[in-house]
């Protein structure tokens, strides 16, 4: 039999824990991706889906119907969208609870990304919904 020492294995030093970005640090980094994502599909979308039904709108208009109040704002304002990482960010600086900012500001720029983006083209085939009652 082979005896081991008393006093047991050497002790090996303590790794450090590798220097990497916070847990607030991720959450603003995610709002911020999000919101640029969003602002750049939506974007897009008021680039080249809506100029695609312009037609189909100036159709709609002349028929003596208004468009509806979303695809009205939607095609005009759509270039608003670029003020969402700064609404992240305003958040970041300016929600009450201070342990919950950047939690806030990351949930805020996914919601704008899931939510806006959906309904920038939803605003787009609004008034062809609103007439398939009429066909």
């Amino acid at each position: 039999m082979t005896d081991f020492p008393a006093s047991g294995p050497p002790e090996l030093p303590r790794a450090q824990a590798a220097p990497g970005l916070s847990r607030d640090t991720v959450w603003l980094l995610t709002g911020l991706i999000a919101s640029v994502l969003a602002a750049v599909a939506i974007s897009v979308i008021g680039m080249v889906v809506y100029p695609q039904f312009a037609d189909t709108f100036t159709a709609f208009t002349l028929r003596g119907t208004d468009l509806p109040l979303p695809t009205r704002l939607a095609t005009r304002f759509y270039p608003a969208i670029w003020l969402a990482p700064a609404l992240v960010l305003l958040i970041r600086l300016c929600w009450p609870g201070k342990a919950s900012r950047a939690i806030a500001a990351g949930v805020a720029g996914l919601l704008i990304l899931i939510v806006g983006v959906p309904l920038a083209l939803v605003s787009a085939y609004l008034p062809m919904i609103q007439l398939m009652p009429v066909l």
